[in-house]
């Protein structure tokens, strides 16, 4: 069995769909799903995989990068430039604090920033952190 065909069977059986029950719900074969989940066919194409996905709820992007289609979030970041990671990495930690809807996300917001704006917000972000690593219980940590 292909990895792609175990997955498939994976997610399919976490959503406690049968074969039958995933290929009327989605359109595709139930011939197809299960030489696919066998491997006894290779990897579907991506409008076969569009239809499995919105079944299964899984993203598109998820099933196409478990597919091998494209590169997934994850494996673009590792490869990324470290500037890149970095900007990642400060995103997971406001979604992690439930901060990702603040408009310092929202790159449109940004786009008529001069130089000097950006210093502005600069310098104002630092004294917010320094502010807050005052209060901080663990104030030994660096940033």
């Amino acid at each position: 069995m292909n990895t792609f065909g175990k997955q498939l069977r994976e997610l399919r059986r976490a959503r406690k769909l049968t074969v039958n029950q995933l290929a009327v719900y989605s359109g595709v074969s139930s011939a197809t799903i299960s030489r696919i989940e066998n491997g006894h066919r290779g990897i579907p194409k991506p409008a076969t995989i569009k239809k499995l996905a919105d079944t299964l709820k899984i993203p598109y992007e998820e099933l196409m990068a478990r597919a091998g289609h494209i590169k997934s979030f994850q494996e673009e970041i590792r490869e990324a430039p470290e500037s890149y990671q970095s900007i990642y990495a400060i995103y997971q930690t406001a979604v992690a604090r439930g901060a990702e809807h603040l408009p310092l996300f929202d790159s449109k917001k940004w786009q008529h920033f001069t130089k000097e704006d950006i210093e502005s917000v600069s310098k104002y972000f630092d004294f917010i952190a320094a502010e807050a690593k005052k209060r901080s219980p663990d104030s030994s940590s660096s940033f």
